[in-house]
């Protein structure tokens, strides 16, 4: 007999089913996303309501005040944020590039926030979004410095999904290989994307480190093929690497 899904299970995916194509929902589409009863998801509606984390308006629900209060949290006083603003307003300056900051959590990466340069550059992948594991510079880094066993365990997850397999394959197409390839560019420090997440745009990664040398983001270098850096790519990675330095440096200090 199949286990009930327990109540964070299910908060959780009232929470997943909202995104940038849907800001709404109904009680209707929550009992039957739940696959529960009309009055069991009035009831759900109505604790994450009391709670913030959803809003009711015109008979529908939204996502709630807390979530705005939570966002307040992180961008004021996570110490990756604290750590990395001011060395990325730096850099966006310096090098006229925009500049991301990945951060990753568990096996989810996001980017957290993106200062525009002097000349700002149309992403996919913006603020708050949900980044690819297996695609992009911000990936490759984040992977290369990656517990072994972990990153084996994600590797052979992903060959199972359909979604993954071939951006994983796209690393190395057996263990051995995408191991190698991921040794290589820990080895050089930085890694340097071009067209995988959007045409025309190079992307630049160096990472940034907590304690005891873990993997926590990346830091990310925007480069726009139409209106390039008067830098080479090489001495750019090469202040993006000085930068993820200093920051991984200040979150030491902030965590002690």
């Amino acid at each position: 007999m199949a286990k009930a899904p327990s109540v964070i299970s299910r908060v959780i995916a009232i929470l997943n089913s909202f995104s940038e194509h849907k800001a709404f929902v109904s009680i209707e589409e929550l009992a039957e996303l739940l696959d529960i009863s009309v009055a069991s998801a009035y009831r759900y509606a109505s604790d994450l309501t009391e709670a913030g984390l959803l809003s009711r308006a015109s008979g529908r629900y939204r996502l709630g005040p807390k979530i705005i209060e939570l966002e307040y949290l992180i961008q004021s006083y996570d110490p990756v944020l604290k750590a990395g603003r001011e060395l990325m307003d730096g850099l966006a300056e310096f090098t006229g590039c925009n500049v991301l900051l990945c951060n990753v959590y568990d096996d989810t990466l996001v980017n957290v926030l993106h200062v525009t340069g002097r000349n700002p550059i149309q992403i996919t992948y913006t603020k708050g979004m949900r980044m690819p594991l297996f695609r992009g510079a911000q990936a490759h880094i984040v992977l290369a410095y990656m517990n072994r066993r972990k990153l084996k365990r994600l590797y052979e997850t992903a060959l199972a999904d359909t979604t993954l397999a071939t951006d994983a394959l796209a690393i190395g197409a057996d263990w051995r290989a995408f191991s190698k390839q991921l040794r290589d560019i820990r080895i050089d420090g930085y890694y340097i994307s071009e067209n995988q997440l959007d045409e025309g745009v190079t992307g630049i990664a160096a990472p940034v480190l907590g304690e005891n040398q873990e993997i926590i983001g990346s830091l990310v270098l925007i480069v726009d093929g139409n209106n390039p850096s008067r830098m080479a790519n090489k001495r750019l990675a090469g202040l993006v690497k000085e930068s993820a330095q200093e920051i991984s440096k200040r979150v030491e200090r902030i965590s002690i």
